[in-house]
């Protein structure tokens, strides 16, 4: 109907450049997949991801719509014209290559978990697209000149689209748990032993039972001597691997082997294992989980990767050669380009998808393994690209003061546009800062202390539902008794409570730390703090479970509601003195680059925006507040909020050696938090550039702290001894 409403030469026109238009978009949006996909998994970046999520949907969307605007186009013409004529012979050959399209790039197979565990319904989608592209082919091209080129791009469409699915498939919950477990143990049969038994005492025999305890073998993470490779990032690589094939069960939920547990323990506890490559074992394992979990790596890192890579690289180069050498006057020019196209960027395609396959750490720990190295595979790997980054190396931020102050004088602030402003708070005000080495080294050194306090003082099979319980005996230790009540209620509370005392006191000691480990406490501090509220914010199912983000949406309020009462007791007095008022707008007039203090506060620096200082005079209004009273008791039962409860905490932490013990506090949520969380959100975290959470969680893990773990014994053999 719409089509009606145009002139009768624009109608025409539409319908001859609509399945060239329509093929052109989904090229492009297969060429933006694949440049892109592979980034997602080192970028926490909301514009690379948004640009993985549109181009990942419209990408089925748009060759699914081409390949029926095809075959509907074709048969009109075959029923008006009763054959289909050479310039549109050249279109339905077209169709292969989206089926091709719909196969994806080896990079991306699904952007979500979810989506794997819809793999019935991409297999319903691939007999469904195969069948229309086989009744374009019956239909146009059966017996011309293309159909042995279509016939053969059909095949590998197929194949790809094929793969598609089935990655999906083995992606999913239950068969990649299924892939991991262990064949089913059968034990001796009970009957049999003890007819044996009762023969043996007919027989006069005194018949007692021994028992052969059996240890398993633990895996061997070394490198073997005769290989071992001559760079140190090749033994990383390769004890990461190792370390995978244990740990992976983990983020199933399995159980791991206590035996592997305590080698892996012993390992990252030696002196050698520094905090550097600690970290960087953590970044290529989690980047192995992610390749099992949303590209096709687990069937093309098999021995049918080299017939799949054989494939693809020959057929569209034979289907270039065979098409530039066909006589092609029959066809429209601009056809013929759309074609030479299509075929020269699915190569390029296939090119830039086996470059980075060999560029992976799958095939590095292949080829450091490989004791014979041929001159040919030698000479293909001279060829793989620059290593990209495992992961983002960066830390999400979230200030709930920063946030009060931008919502105060704000439209969000309605509760009509609550999640309005959610999604602006998410794409818009998170802030990422690089995961420095010294803090990398202070969080380590952190954790290591914590697994050798556990090992002196609870086995590690229970030191797990101790970790919150640190943080309270580290109070006790440091002379803190009075600070335990912030440690005596939920994890949530805690982690409200902890953030914004935090970052009071960051603010006023920013001036005044000279040493530089109080430096380095206070950075890793604030790390910590605004990462761990940005998870209660957004990512609320990687914390224990709670009301947390209720919590925060009161104290959001209260915050804003002191603020506003506080500036306008404020713009009162400034009324009743004229000079104040002068003295600031000349102020603002000829200092516009310079943000200082022109109200209140002790901070007499000059900042760098107009948020910074606005938060300084927050935090300077909030250590002004009395709070000899609890404020538990004066806010009543409705409200959550603990906005006065963390000021309270501020003022008491002046009288403590407060950053030290700090970096402590936080680094025990942040390790309680990540034991706590389940390996399916891990996994899920994987998608969207990954968490410090995920790596802090798989260290502890190698550290010998992990949840599930095989502690029921090791398994017996029982013998029948007769005497």
């Amino acid at each position: 109907m719409r089509l009606l409403l145009l002139p009768e030469n624009s109608r025409e026109l539409w319908k001859e450049w609509e399945p060239r238009l329509l093929v052109l978009l989904s090229l492009v949006l297969q060429l933006t997949l694949a440049s892109q996909g592979s980034k997602r998994k080192s970028t926490a970046k909301n514009r690379v991801q948004f640009v993985v999520w549109t181009t990942y949907l419209l990408a089925d969307y748009i060759a699914t719509l081409t390949l029926g605007v095809l075959s509907h186009r074709l048969a009109n013409i075959k029923e008006t014209k009763g054959i289909i004529d050479p310039k549109s012979q050249i279109t339905a050959f077209w169709a292969p290559f989206l089926l091709l399209h719909l196969g994806g790039p080896d990079t991306v197979t699904a952007y979500a978990l979810a989506d794997n565990e819809l793999w019935q319904r991409q297999l319903g989608r691939l007999c469904v697209q195969v069948g229309l592209t086989c009744y374009i082919y019956s239909m146009a091209l059966s017996g011309s000149t293309l159909s042995m080129l279509a016939a053969g791009m059909i095949l590998m469409g197929f194949i790809k689209y094929a793969e598609r699915a089935l990655c999906l498939f083995l992606a999913s919950k239950r068969p990649l748990r299924n892939s991991m477990l262990p064949r089913p143990y059968v034990g001796p049969i009970y009957p049999r032993k003890m007819e044996q038994f009762t023969l043996k005492n007919e027989e006069g025999f005194r018949v007692g039972i021994d028992e052969v305890t059996q240890f398993p073998a633990p895996e061997d993470l070394s490198v073997n001597s005769d290989q071992a490779p001559e760079k140190e990032k090749d033994k990383t690589v390769v004890k990461a691997y190792e370390l995978f094939k244990i740990f992976k069960l983990l983020f199933m939920g399995l159980t791991v082997n206590f035996v592997d547990l305590d080698v892996s323990r012993r390992m990252f506890m030696g002196r050698d294992m520094v905090s550097a490559k600690a970290y960087k074992i953590v970044e290529i394992e989690l980047g192995f989980m992610y390749d099992l979990l949303f590209t096709k790596a687990p069937l093309l890192n098999r021995a049918w990767g080299i017939v799949r890579w054989v494939i693809s690289l020959s057929v569209p180069c034979a289907v270039l050669v065979f098409f530039s050498l066909q006589d092609k006057k029959d066809y429209p020019k601009v056809d013929i380009c759309v074609t030479f196209l299509l075929i020269s960027v699915a190569i390029l395609l296939e090119i830039y998808s086996l470059l980075l396959a060999i560029s992976s750490d799958w095939v590095s720990h292949w080829w450091i393994e490989r004791s014979g190295r041929s001159t040919i595979l030698s000479a293909i790997l001279f060829f793989r690209l620059r290593p990209s980054r495992r992961w983002s190396n960066s830390v999400a931020q979230f200030s709930l003061l920063r946030s009060s102050i931008r919502n105060r004088k704000g439209i969000f602030r309605h509760l009509r546009f609550a999640q309005l402003h959610e999604v602006v708070e998410k794409n818009f005000y998170i802030d990422y800062k690089k995961f420095e080495r010294n803090i990398k080294e202070l969080m380590f050194r952190r954790m290591k202390e914590m697994v050798i306090h556990l090992e002196g003082n609870v086995q590690l099979k229970s030191g797990l539902g101790s970790l919150k319980l640190e943080a309270r005996e580290l109070l006790m230790k440091s002379n803190c008794d009075h600070l335990m009540w912030s440690m005596d209620m939920d994890f949530d509370q805690n982690v409200l409570i902890w953030h914004i005392a935090t970052e009071i006191r960051y603010h006023e000691d920013s001036g005044r730390m000279q040493w530089s480990e109080d430096i380095s406490n206070s950075k890793m501090s604030m790390l910590v703090s605004q990462y761990m509220l940005y998870l209660l914010v957004f990512y609320p199912s990687m914390l224990p479970t709670g009301i947390g983000v209720v919590r925060y949406e009161d104290t959001l309020v209260e915050a804003q509601k002191f603020f506003d009462d506080e500036l306008e007791m404020l713009s009162n007095d400034e009324g009743r003195n004229i000079s104040s008022v002068v003295t600031k707008w000349a102020h603002r007039l000829f200092k516009k680059k310079a943000h200082v203090h022109t109200r209140f506060g002790g901070c007499i620096e000059e900042h760098e925006s107009k948020a910074s200082r606005d938060l300084c005079e927050v935090c300077w209004l909030l250590l002004q507040v009395r709070t000899r009273l609890p404020a538990w008791k004066m806010r009543g039962a409705k409200s959550t909020s603990v906005l006065f409860d963390a000021c309270h905490l501020a003022d008491q932490l002046k009288s403590v050696d407060t950053w030290d013990m700090i970096s402590k506090v936080w680094v025990r949520m942040l390790i309680y938090a990540a034991c706590q969380c389940k390996g399916y959100e891990h996994c899920e975290s994987l998608s969207r550039g990954g968490e410090l959470l995920s790596h802090v969680w798989l260290l502890m893990a190698h550290l010998g702290i992990a949840q599930p773990v095989q502690t029921s014994g090791a398994p017996c053999i029982t013998k029948l001894i007769a005497e």
